[in-house]
């Protein structure tokens, strides 16, 4: 078949491919992105990230010149040469994952790597015949074939059954030029970038160059295959869309220089990495690219990839990116603000904006742009600004902190009044102008009144003389906002409004008008205040907190309401519902930091707060910022992320790294040891915030929440087999559906084992047999002696009686035998057999009856739990019979040097028990170094001169109200391992 023939074929192939069903909504502004990014110093190898991936499990793969990264939304994980799993090559080149979840990494040096579904690791070195280069590209086509782009030195390829081949391209080859970025197409054809073009690689493995009749460029050019089929190709700085009709120039972006990534996102807009200019967006909104200020707005974008939650990735030579779409954008400092925590927020009839912040005043300029807005004070330095209002004359009245008030002209001249123009020293939180241009200015010792230039104090009867929080003047009325409710100015009479009991209000942070009523926003939610009629929706009537900060209608018929924790918005034809009575509880839409905001904690207690701008915006004065969102694109954004799945991060037993069981398999506990559990949900919305529960199946069937606790410690299972399962959420969403599932076997010491429990009864079973026919032939052998001896010797009856008396005896002692022997085998059960000390069952039961009388209110007592330091080597140095004569010796010491009423135990291996009953802490550890001493002094161990036994001891004390043995125990194991990492051969005590 002649090339172009194959070409067509292709393209036919490229163009057939399905797109999505989904239409697609229109893309959201870039202002609504958050970019977060992280460098070494948040735990990356490296800052240059050359590839990024997710396997199904959601976790997020990160390729660097250091290592191979992993991320779980809260820590990286890093794989490379001195890793747990060691790599061949710490330069990665390349990460992909097939359709079977599993991940491929190539290195710098032709090896090939590849981590399963499943976990498990497996490493390729590079073939003899191969280069030893970086493949810089990898790519499975639909058998499982693994295909290989090495740097200017064409293709190679790998079975799923790993047999590699390899064959290097002829002289004056396109392979031997090839690009670090390749494609399949539906056909199975290999569409690869090269210096000189894009070349295809049919099925059976020949290579032809692109049509002539595309009119790409020349030079640099590589393909790209987005989520929805259709083929990119990028040459240069321009971007061709492949179709019926060929290589059609999409977008011409010569002025940003050369394309170095390329990824579709959800929404179908393009994202283009650049070379030295940033980042881009292709999209129906046209050529877009992020503000100078931000970032990446610079720099060499090396990798993007969309993850399953919506984010762009982004790896660039100065580490990583990730934007998340969010309804909220903030302005910051990096947006020119003096400070980020601000307090007020106004419009000007000029449509500009006015921020008042901590360290000073901003106005929005006429590009835009944020300036400083200068105050002249005693000091020379900036005010804290907490109120603003304008009046119909242009006139800006700027409330501070504690510099009085300032009136802005609109030809920048200040004019400023202070204590020496009479207002009371303290700060100005609330400002209004009324109609007939007389400004009132909430001080800090009740309500002053500014008109035809003169300051008056409001004097009414009635008035209040504290501090105002909230002013409105609007139809010839005057609402006043206290610490101790409402004052309401009508004419010459003011009505005081007063909240009681503990739903009342006390603080009120402002008014807002709808239609003919006013509400009032306060510490204790809302207050309509119909015709003099108030009626209260607050946290009884649905609203999730207290204290409202400001109430905001917007043009859709929706009210905005803020507060320290996150922003709602409830229709307004809902919350009338309540106040009327027609319903019981209000039903909102909860915004914090997953939707954008760099804080959740809105500005309270100044005015305004929050503004509804001319364009139908919302601002909103916060912690971090003045966040502002379009209401009319909130049902682009209702739509909570799903429960995050969780994945297993790590084991540990005792304190030692486990590997994690492949394939299903449980994990192994040997009795009396610790296994901790890591975890983590694989979401990156905010991944600190997710909150797991848990639970052990095979022993308690209920969940127990964990917080946002991401591991949990095993210790004290019984033998058998038990589930782990885990699951999570994000705040206030449903739990993840995919829960954590690992299988545990905890496995019994010698003594619990089925078949030493069978062996034993079955023993004992033959034993009481043989005894009881042993007795039954004594006595019928008896019985035939007395009976002859009577027969024969009538007379000699005194002397079988006492040979009955003998018998007699013989059978008291024969008892007697029978019940030491079940003595014995009780104390056996509760004996350590090796040291004759209690076991763990018996000390369990002195530990509960310890607590028991804490409850019943006897004297605390102290718990150290004490491990033989290194134990281990003793038996691999010596001997186990050595070791055992070494835990005899520790029992000796144990005994010799605690007193009479203390209890000590062998509660496993080298590890031991020492219960001191009416202790202090202080005697208690005074006790453990005399032991540590006694362990000191003591030269002869096991026969071995030179051996030398130490211990490591964790000590705790008994609280009132203890809820548990396990939980005791737990906190001295915490101890013990305390001393452990620290040295060992020491006491800790709990901290």
């Amino acid at each position: 078949m002649a090339p172009w023939h194959v070409l067509i074929v292709l393209l036919c192939g490229i163009v057939s491919l399905p797109l999505p069903a989904r239409a697609g909504l229109p893309p959201p502004p870039l202002a609504n992105y958050v970019i977060d990014h992280w460098t070494t110093r948040d735990g990356l190898p490296q800052n240059s990230i050359r590839d990024i991936a997710q396997t199904p499990d959601g976790r997020l793969w990160f390729a660097t010149w250091e290592g191979l990264a992993s991320y779980d939304g809260i820590e990286f994980t890093v794989y490379d040469r001195g890793s747990r799993v060691p790599l061949l090559d710490n330069g990665i080149g390349t990460i992909v994952t097939d359709p079977a979840g599993t991940l491929w990494f190539s290195d710098s040096r032709g090896n090939i790597g590849r981590r399963s579904a499943d976990g498990g690791w497996r490493l390729w070195p590079h073939p003899a015949n191969a280069p030893s280069i970086i493949v810089q590209s990898l790519q499975t086509d639909q058998t499982g074939r693994l295909w290989m782009l090495y740097e200017g030195n064409g293709l190679g390829s790998m079975t799923a059954d790993g047999a590699f081949r390899y064959v290097r391209p002829p002289p004056k080859s396109p392979m031997l030029n090839v690009y670090r970025r390749m494609a399949f197409d539906s056909t199975g054809a290999l569409w690869l970038g090269t210096y000189d073009g894009v070349v295809v690689q049919d099925a059976g493995g020949k290579v032809h160059a692109a049509p002539a009749d595309w009119h790409l460029p020349p030079g640099l050019a590589w393909p790209y295959r987005g989520p929805d089929g259709r083929f990119w190709i990028v040459a240069g700085s321009r971007i061709f869309r492949i179709s019926e009709a060929g290589a059609i120039l999409q977008y011409d972006l010569h002025d940003i220089g050369r394309i170095t990534a390329l990824v579709q996102d959800r929404h179908g807009a393009l994202w283009v990495g650049t070379e030295d200019h940033g980042l881009f967006r292709l999209s129906s909104s046209g050529i877009e690219r992020l503000h100078d200020h931000t970032e990446p707005s610079s720099g060499r974008i090396l990798s993007l990839m969309e993850d399953t939650e919506g984010s762009l990735w982004i790896g660039s030579n100065g580490g990583l990116y990730r934007l998340r779409e969010g309804l909220f954008s903030t302005l910051t400092r990096q947006d020119g603000l003096p400070d980020d925590f601000t307090r007020t927020v106004l419009e000007d009839h000029d449509g500009r904006l006015w921020i008042g912040t901590d360290i000073g005043l901003s106005r929005e300029g006429p590009d835009g742009t944020i300036g400083a807005v200068p105050l002249s004070t005693e000091h020379d330095h900036h005010p804290a600004v907490l109120s603003l209002a304008e009046g119909k004359d242009g006139h800006m009245w700027i409330g501070t902190y504690s510099q009085g008030l300032y009136e802005r002209l609109p030809d920048g001249s200040c004019r400023h009044f202070g204590t020496m123009e009479g207002l009371p020293a303290g700060n100005i939180r609330a400002i209004s102008v009324a109609a007939d241009g007389t400004v009132w200015i909430g001080t800090q010792h009740g309500v002053f009144s500014l008109g035809d230039g003169t300051l008056r104090p409001f004097d009414m009867p009635g008035a209040p003389h504290g501090l105002i929080t909230a002013l409105r003047a609007q139809d010839g009325e005057l609402w006043i906002g206290t610490l101790d409710g409402v004052r309401h100015v009508h004419g010459a009479s003011i009505r005081s409004i007063r909240f009681h009991g503990q739903q009342g209000a006390h603080t009120i942070f402002g008014f807002t008008p709808v239609g003919h009523e006013i509400w009032f926003v306060s510490d204790r939610g809302l207050y309509r205040d119909r015709a003099g009629t108030i009626v209260q929706v607050a946290r009884e009537q649905g609203l999730p907190v207290d204290s409202i900060f400001a109430m905001l209608p917007d043009r859709q018929d929706h009210v905005w309401l803020t507060s320290n924790r996150g922003i709602m918005r409830v229709a307004l034809p809902d919350i009338e519902a309540v106040a009327d009575g027609r319903a019981t509880r209000v039903s909102f839409l909860h915004f914090d930091e997953a939707d954008g905001l760099l804080s959740s904690q809105a500005s309270g207690s100044s005015a305004p707060s929050a503004i509804l701008r001319q364009d139908g915006t919302i601002w909103i004065a916060t912690a971090a910022g003045v966040a502002h969102a379009d209401p009319a694109q909130v049902h682009m954004f209702v739509t909570r992320p799903p429960p995050p799945p969780v994945a297993l991060g790590s084991l540990d037993l005792d304190g030692n790294p486990l590997p994690a069981p492949s394939g299903g398999a449980p994990v192994h506990i040997p009795a009396g040891h610790g296994l901790t559990v890591r975890y983590a949900a694989l979401s990156y919305l905010l991944p600190d915030r997710i909150v797991y529960r848990t639970m052990i199946e095979g022993m308690d069937p209920s969940w127990s929440l964990q917080g946002n606790t991401r591991s949990i410690r095993l210790m004290g299972l019984p033998p058998g087999s038990y589930t782990l399962r885990v699951s999570a959420a994000h705040p206030g969403g449903a739990w993840s559906t995919r829960d954590m599932d690992v299988p545990i076997v905890v496995d019994p010491r010698w003594w619990q084992r089925r078949d030493v429990w069978i062996g034993a009864l079955a023993t004992l079973g033959v034993l009481l047999a043989a005894l009881y026919l042993g007795i039954a032939y004594y006595y019928r052998r008896q019985a035939r002696f007395l009976s002859r001896i009577i027969a024969e010797r009538t007379g000699e009856l005194t002397r079988t009686a006492e040979r009955l008396q003998t018998a007699d005896r013989d059978k008291t002692r024969l008892l007697e035998r029978l019940r030491q022997q079940a003595d014995l085998a009780t104390r056996q059960a509760r004996e350590d057999p090796l040291t004759g000390l209690p076991n763990r069952r018996a000390f369990n039961e002195q530990l509960a009856a310890a607590l028991e009388g804490i409850m019943a209110g006897q004297p605390d007592f102290c718990l150290a739990l004490i491990d033989a330091d290194h134990f281990k080597q003793i038996n691999d140095r010596h001997s186990h019979a050595t070791g055992d004569e070494v835990l005899q010796g520790i029992a000796d010491v144990l005994r010799a040097s605690t007193r009479a009423p203390d209890i000590v135990a062998r509660i496993g291996g080298e590890e031991f028990a020492l219960l001191m009953p009416m202790t202090t802490l202080r005697d208690a550890e005074a006790a453990c170094e005399r032991l540590r001493t006694a362990f000191h002094e003591k030269k002869d161990w096991g026969g071995a001169l030179a051996l030398r036994v130490t211990f490591s001891a964790g000590l705790v004390s008994s609280h009132p109200g203890e809820p548990s043995a396990a939980l005791l125990l737990q906190r001295a194991d915490a101890a013990l391992y305390r001393a452990k990492n620290t040295g060992r051969d020491r006491v800790c005590v709990e901290d």
